[in-house]
């Protein structure tokens, strides 16, 4: 979720960047809380394992252990496999980014394959391209709440001049999976016609 951090980032004083991390909606401990907890209390078990439990011998055992460990620890490329995750990470959100349907190269290509000017070719190409919006304002309905709060019934897309009274109706008819896939198959239609 995005947070809007203007107002408070205006305001700067001594404080801000601590008022800034303590804020919990959309904050870095929300998502990091559970392993943070985890690992404190690890680090507590650990430290009392050591100062309580053990013996001196046990004590010094455990300091040559991690010495030994922490001196292994250099052989291991960390920066190496940092890197593979990163671009792991980084093609992820790449791939999720290129699947998202913008239509400015569909509309581009509407633009430049309908060809006219009479009036019959500019209302093809508008139906056309309103059909793709349509289609997009249908599927980040199911994703973002900001778009389902601005078109929150398929009447809001009539009003919204998205959709026209004749092809609601003709939506209601279809399936619930297909009606996304049906201003595509009609622009098509009216594309060949």
């Amino acid at each position: 979720m995005t947070v809007n951090y203007n107002q408070e980032v205006s305001s700067v004083n001594s404080f801000t960047f601590v008022k800034l991390l303590m804020t919990w909606r959309g904050s870095i401990w929300k998502s990091v809380k559970c392993e943070l907890t985890m690992w404190i209390l690890a680090f507590a078990v650990v430290q009392s394992v050591y100062r309580y439990l053990m013996t001196e011998d046990q004590q010094k055992f455990f300091e040559y252990a991690a010495v030994h460990l922490n001196v292994r620890l250099v052989h291991i490329p960390l920066t190496f496999m940092l890197g593979f995750f990163v671009t792991i990470v980084v093609d992820r959100w790449r791939s999720v980014f290129t699947n998202i349907g913008f239509i400015e190269n569909v509309a581009l290509s509407v633009g430049t394959l309908v060809s006219g000017t009479d009036h019959a070719a500019k209302v093809l190409r508008r139906t056309i391209i309103r059909y793709l919006v349509l289609s997009q304002v249908l599927v980040l309905r199911d994703i973002s709440m900001r778009v389902r709060r601005r078109f929150p019934t398929m009447e809001s897309l009539v009003t919204g001049g998205f959709l026209y009274r004749d092809e609601l109706e003709k939506m209601y008819k279809c399936e619930t999976m297909q009606c996304v896939f049906f201003e595509y198959n009609y622009s098509k239609t009216l594309q060949n016609e």
